[in-house]
């Protein structure tokens, strides 16, 4: 009999199905239109509620935000620790170590790099060279040895020449 009447339920009589909450506890909105009644949830995601809406949305967008914000803090964290320490000629592993680490280990190694300086480089002494005259002595003697030809010889000793 109950199906005789749901067979028969006009625009006046909704259908249970009318009546049935979703997973949120939403109440849908019900229409009657060409006959039937079609029903839809305020969080448009059909019956089952599924996709969620509401405080949890919110929870779980703040959630992914705090992580993304977390993992690009600990990205500049480690890439400038390792800027000052190659910088002050440390161990770059050792600076990303105490970053990741230690509480204070970006602190440290701030206060290390400028308390260590940049590195000097020393500058080279010059180094003595041979003299015009040896050069010129040495390229005579790999010619008479056979060493260079006459062409060799004289675009070696040109050169030699111009530097003067």
């Amino acid at each position: 009999m109950i199906s005789v009447l749901l067979a028969f339920s006009g625009p006046n009589d909704p259908p249970a199905k009318c009546f049935r909450t979703n997973a949120n506890g939403d109440l849908p909105t019900c229409t009657y239109s060409g006959g039937e009644w079609t029903r839809s949830y305020p969080s448009g995601f059909g019956p089952s509620g599924a996709g969620g809406g509401g405080f949890e949305g919110l929870f779980v967008l703040f959630f992914v935000i705090a992580v993304v914000l977390g993992v690009a803090g600990t990205i500049w964290r480690v890439t400038t620790a390792q800027r000052m320490a190659r910088e002050a000629g440390m161990s770059e592993r050792d600076a990303t170590a105490m970053t990741l680490l230690s509480e204070d280990g970006f602190e440290a190694t701030y206060l290390a790099s400028n308390l260590r300086g940049r590195p000097t480089t020393p500058i080279p002494a010059p180094t003595p060279g041979r003299s015009t005259a040896d050069r010129l002595r040495e390229l005579d003697k790999l010619r008479a040895e056979g060493l260079v030809s006459v062409e060799e010889h004289e675009r070696a000793r040109r050169a030699i020449l111009e530097e003067l």
